[in-house]
C-alpha cells in the first residue's frame, strides 16, 4: 500500500526536448533585448533629444506592446505558434535595423513602434510552453524559463556596453544577427503545435484590453489589494529602472558601457536571490515578512542612491535593489494567483500584465520630465516614497485581514 502511494506520489515529471528550443529563442530574444535597452537613452542624447522626448519614446514600445500582446496571442492560437513566432522575430529584426541606423528622431521613433507591434515574443514562446507542458508541471517550466530569461538579462546589458565603446550603430547590429539565429531555430529545429487551428478569429476589445475583469476582480478586497500593491510596485521599479541610464548619465556623468555593467550586476545579483536565497528567507521569515524585507530593501536603495557620490559607490545600493526586486516580484504573483481560483489565473495574469504595461508607459514620461525639470535625486526619492508606501500599506493589509497573525 505504502509502495503503491509512493509511486503516485512520484515525480512524472519528463523535460520535453522542444524546450530547449524554446529556451534558447527566450534567451536569444531577452539577449538582444538587454543588448539594446540601455544604449537607447544614449542614442538619444546623441541625437540631441532632451530627457523628456527620451521618455516618450521609450514608452512608445510599451503602448504598442498593450495592444500586440494579446493579439499577437489571438492570432498565434488561429494561424499557429510558428508562423507567429516568425513574424515577431522578423519584427524585432527589423526594430534593431531601424536602430542601428538611426540618426534621426523619427528613425529611432519607427524602429520603437515596428518592434512594439508586432515583437510579441514572449507571448508566443509562453503559449508554446503551455502547449507541451502539463498543467501539473507547468509552474516548474515556467520557473525554467524565468532562469533563462534572467540568464539573458545578465550578459545582455555588458555586450551592449562594450560594443558601444565603437559607436551605437554595432550593438543594435549585433542584436538583428541574433534575432536571425532565433528565427533559424524556429524555421529549422521548432515543430509545430497547433495541429487544429481555430475556424475563425474572435477578438473584442475586452480581449485587448480586459476591462470587463478589471471590474470583476476590483470587487474582490483581497485581489483589489494584490493588484494594486503590483501596480504601485510596478510605478516605483519602472520609474528607476526605465530611467536609469538617464538618471546615471545626469547624476555620474557614466557612459552606457557604464550603465551596463550596473544592469549586469543587478541581474547577477537578482538571479543569486532568486535561485539560491528565497527559498531559505522564505522558511525563515514567511512570505509577509519577506515582502517587508523586500520593500524596506528597495526603499534603502533608492534613498542611497540618491545621495551617491561617485561612479563606483552606486554598485552598493544596487545590491539592496536587486534584493528587493528578487523576492517581492515572485510573492506578489503567487499572492495574485492564490486569491483567484484555477480557472481565473491565466485571466487575471493578463490583467496584472496589462496593468504592467501602463506602469511601463506611465514611468518613462515621468521620469523624464523630473530628469529634465528637477534634481536628478528626485527620481530616486520619488522611488523610495512608493516603496515606503508600500510597507504600510502591507501592514494594514495584513492587520484587517490576518489580525492575529505576527
Amino acid at each position: 500500500m505504502k509502495n503503491s502511494e509512493n509511486k503516485n506520489n512520484a515525480d512524472d515529471f519528463v523535460f520535453d526536448k522542444r524546450l530547449y528550443v524554446i529556451f534558447l529563442i527566450i534567451f536569444t530574444e531577452v539577449l538582444g533585448f538587454s543588448i539594446v535597452l540601455p544604449l537607447i537613452p544614449f542614442l538619444g542624447l546623441s541625437l540631441g533629444l532632451t530627457p523628456l522626448q527620451i521618455g516618450l519614446i521609450t514608452s512608445v514600445f510599451s503602448f504598442c506592446q498593450l495592444f500586440a500582446s494579446p493579439i499577437t496571442g489571438k492570432l498565434s492560437d488561429h494561424f499557429g505558434r510558428k508562423p507567429l513566432f516568425i513574424l515577431s522575430q522578423i519584427s524585432t529584426f527589423l526594430g534593431f535595423i531601424f536602430l542601428g541606423f538611426a540618426t534621426t528622431a523619427i528613425l529611432l521613433i519607427t524602429a520603437r513602434l515596428i518592434d512594439g507591434l508586432l515583437g510579441s515574443n514572449m507571448t508566443v514562446s509562453q503559449a508554446y510552453i503551455s502547449d507541451i507542458t502539463e498543467p501539473k508541471h507547468r509552474t516548474r517550466v515556467y520557473g525554467y524559463s524565468s532562469g533563462v530569461f534572467g540568464a539573458g538579462l545578465i550578459f545582455g546589458p555588458v555586450i551592449g556596453g562594450l560594443l558601444s565603446r565603437i559607436n551605437y550603430s554595432v550593438p543594435m547590429f549585433f542584436a538583428a544577427a541574433i534575432t536571425l539565429v532565433s528565427v533559424a531555430l524556429v524555421v529549422f529545429f521548432l515543430p509545430e503545435t497547433i495541429i487544429k487551428k481555430t475556424d475563425k478569429i474572435s477578438l473584442s476589445f475586452n480581449d485587448i484590453i480586459p476591462v470587463d475583469d478589471v471590474e470583476r476582480f476590483l470587487k474582490t478586497p483581497k485581489v483589489r489589494n494584490s493588484l494594486l500593491m503590483f501596480f504601485v510596485y510596478n510605478i516605483g521599479f519602472f520609474l528607476f529602472i526605465s530611467n536609469f541610464g538617464l538618471l546615471a548619465e545626469a547624476q555620474f556623468d557614466v557612459d552606457a558601457d557604464q550603465v551596463g555593467f550596473y544592469m549586469t550586476w543587478i541581474g547577477i545579483i537578482r538571479v543569486f536571490v532568486q535561485t539560491v536565497l528565497i527559498t531559505r528567507i522564505l522558511r525563515g521569515l514567511g512570505e509577509n515578512r519577506t515582502l517587508v524585507t523586500g520593500f524596506f530593501s528597495m526603499t534603502i536603495s533608492m534613498l542611497t542612491l540618491a545621495f551617491s557620490p561617485e561612479y563606483m559607490f552606486v554598485f552598493v545600493p544596487l545590491i539592496f535593489l536587486a534584493y528587493g526586486t528578487g523576492v517581492s516580484r515572485p510573492i506578489l504573483t503567487s499572492e495574485l494567483t492564490t486569491n483567484v481560483t484555477q480557472k481565473e489565473t491565466a485571466t487575471i495574469l493578463g490583467v496584472n500584465n496589462s496593468l504592467n504595461s501602463v506602469a511601463q508607459i506611465i514611468t518613462p514620461i515621468l521620469g523624464g520630465f523630473i530628469i529634465e525639470y528637477f534634481p536628478s535625486q528626485t527620481l530616486p526619492l520619488l522611488s523610495a516614497i512608493i516603496f515606503a508606501s508600500l510597507i504600510f500599506f502591507l501592514r494594514n493589509r495584513i492587520a484587517i485581514y490576518s489580525p492575529n497573525r505576527a
